[in-house]
């Protein structure tokens, strides 16, 4: 028998085997078991939460000829059938390479014929987002008048992207992020299962990795054991993935709280000489700091959030030099001296010499020079590709220019004059950004701390550089967050749009040219 990984291998069969989404299969039973079953129902969330497996649970559950308290029996032929993927009734298909109108109207032709096998025909349809402007109008039709037998289950990690016209004649189920113990606890079940012994800290750094997600937690997980021979220890863990011991994690940040220097650049050095990425290291100590703002006082919570806005400005810096290690050691020097920690004598803490100093500022002037040269080069490189896709731009007519749910059509490109001018600074930005903190919304402030703010007509649009930063931003719950404090605050928002900064703009040219040819318009920057 050929290999199967352990996502597919231990794939939840039961509604019960689906970990942390106890609400939605709830519901989801309490349907079965009464027959009120709805033609379409939308399941919303994070990668590897569980939705695609809830929809095939449900496909199962309502079709089931022996179905017990709302589950699939997973014994009768038609059940089997399913499993199997031997029936034509059911259908799974990914919006991501499916996302033209003739796929759509390929289904409007198959819905109005009759089932073979199955009481119910059901589509499931993952990364709905992904269908075209066109797409979602025939997928419209057919959800105005459904056909009695058949289902809809439409799969989407941006729920945000889908016409509200659609949303509206769907059930909604938002899939919550899973904790880190219960993902914990399905990855030692499935090591019982495959006989491999562990230490239990590793399989919870795992779950700590796996952030929200059980797929990724188990990809991450096979990862591991395949490189082991008898047990699944921590360290295995670190060397595989490349992360750093959160102990020396730990030290680094009391180290630079504690403005200690010299064991910050020798606690580095020792990274370094271990092969370990250190854009990775500054991510992990980024999230060490974050962990003491949550657990601070108000009086530490200005220098924390000091910190945080320095750490996260570098991680943009780090990308672009040819030498991490300066650029680090130097910024990291920087931070420990900033004037906000005293030692016993109110006196700064003062541990590298006169000497060292020149040749790190030395260093640091260089380094300026190159990471300068290299914006530069990219901004010429964008400049270019936003002419190539200008010119791609022109040859194409008949494009709808807005999104689906009313959202400004974004190009990549944030130096474009014309948009600029509509652009106006959000006079209130660092107000804004306080708040954010108050709420508690520790990982947005990081995000956006290094970025702008500006008003567009109604929309609030961010503009930030940093990729990392761009991609949590760009979120359904970072957008919900953002446009939820900003009306609580400053007033209603229409649209909350995220753009990354056009200097990483000419690595993504082909996929506009794709869409462009394929009719799919909605283009927003994505890292």
């Amino acid at each position: 028998m050929a290999y199967i990984s352990l996502y597919r291998k231990y794939r939840p069969a039961t509604f019960e085997s689906i970990v942390g989404q106890e609400n939605v299969t709830r519901i989801l039973q309490n349907q079965i078991k009464s027959g009120k079953i709805s033609h379409a129902y939308i399941f919303s969330g994070s990668r590897g939460t569980g939705k695609t497996s809830a929809a095939k649970v449900f496909a199962r559950a309502i079709n089931c000829l022996h179905p017990v308290n709302g589950e699939p029996c997973n014994e009768c032929e038609v059940c089997k059938n399913i499993l199997e993927g031997n029936t034509t009734d059911v259908v799974e298909m990914d919006a991501a390479s499916n996302n033209s109108v003739e796929n759509i109207r390929q289904i409007r032709q198959e819905v109005v014929y009759a089932t073979i096998d199955v009481k119910y025909r059901v589509y499931i349809i993952d990364e709905v987002h992904m269908l075209t402007t066109s797409a979602f109008n025939a997928l419209l039709k057919t959800l105005e008048e459904p056909p009695a037998n058949v289902v809809f289950i439409l799969a989407t990690t941006e729920q945000h992207k889908i016409p509200v016209t659609i949303l509206s004649r769907c059930l909604r189920f938002e899939f919550n992020k899973i904790s880190e113990n219960n993902i914990k606890n399905r990855l030692e079940y499935v090591l019982k299962e495959e006989n491999i012994n562990y230490e239990e800290k590793a399989v919870g750094y795992i779950a700590k990795l796996a952030d929200g997600g059980m797929r990724d937690g188990l990809s991450i997980l096979e990862r591991c054991i395949s490189e082991v021979d008898d047990v699944l220890k921590y360290e295995n863990v670190l060397n595989i993935i490349g992360a750093i011991d959160e102990e020396i994690i730990e030290n680094i940040t009391s180290d630079i709280l504690n403005c200690n220097s010299i064991n910050v650049i020798k606690l580095i050095d020792s990274i370094a000489e271990k092969g370990k990425d250190l854009r990775q290291l500054n991510m992990q100590v980024t999230e060490g700091v974050l962990n003491k703002l949550v657990l601070s006082n108000n009086n530490e919570k200005e220098k924390l959030v000091k910190i945080i806005d320095k750490l996260s400005k570098l991680d943009n810096d780090l990308r672009l030099t040819t030498k991490p290690i300066i650029l680090l050691k130097s910024n990291y020097i920087e931070l420990c001296n900033l004037n906000f920690n005293n030692d016993s004598n109110g006196e700064r803490v003062n541990d590298i010499s006169s000497e060292e100093v020149r040749t790190l500022k030395l260093k640091i002037s260089n380094l300026e020079i190159e990471i300068e040269k290299m914006k530069k080069k990219l901004e010429n490189n964008a400049s270019q590709s936003r002419s190539v896709r200008k010119e791609v731009e022109e040859k194409s007519t008949g494009l709808d220019t807005k999104n689906h749910i009313g959202f400004t059509k974004q190009t990549k490109n944030v130096n474009n004059s014309e948009t600029d001018e509509k652009l106006e600074r959000f006079e209130d930005e660092e107000s804004f950004k306080k708040l954010v903190i108050e709420h508690g919304k520790i990982k947005v402030y990081s995000s956006l701390a290094s970025a702008n703010m500006y008003m567009q007509d109604e929309n609030l649009v961010i503009i930030t550089s940093n990729s990392f930063a761009y991609t949590v931003l760009n979120t359904n719950e970072s957008l919900d967050i953002i446009k939820k404090i900003f009306e609580e605050e400053f007033g209603n928002v229409t649209n909350v749009i995220i753009r990354l900064n056009g200097m990483e703009e000419s690595n993504s040219i082909p996929k506009v040219e794709k869409e462009l040819e394929s009719g799919h318009t909605d283009y927003t920057e994505i890292d």
